[in-house]
């Protein structure tokens, strides 16, 4: 499996609307199910799952770079959406800086 495989253009955001943390997950969470890639009765228990693995652990991974992600047994493959924003995020990164 590959990126390319994982991800189509409307999967994509090249500018994301939100700079705060919870709220850029919860637009990446929307643009899966507006691909119909989550079900949109599902977001919430999705977005839960997402919240929880990022207070256990966090996804920011330095150099301007965070994956948010988690595993659900509401999501039967691998789906993702790929975000950037111009705007700085703060994500509590593992070399403190914020990702974009």
């Amino acid at each position: 499996m590959t990126l390319a495989n994982l991800l189509s253009a409307e999967q994509i955001v090249p500018e994301m609307k939100t700079t705060a943390r919870w709220e850029a997950i919860g637009e990446l969470v929307d643009v899966l199910v507006n691909a119909g890639r989550i079900r949109e009765d599902e977001r919430e228990v999705v977005l839960d799952s997402i919240k929880q693995r990022e207070q256990t652990l966090i996804t920011g991974i330095g150099f301007g770079i965070a994956i948010p992600h988690a595993s659900s047994d509401k999501v039967e493959e691998v789906v993702a959406a790929f975000g950037r924003s111009t705007v700085r995020t703060e994500f509590d990164a593992l070399d403190g800086r914020p990702v974009f």
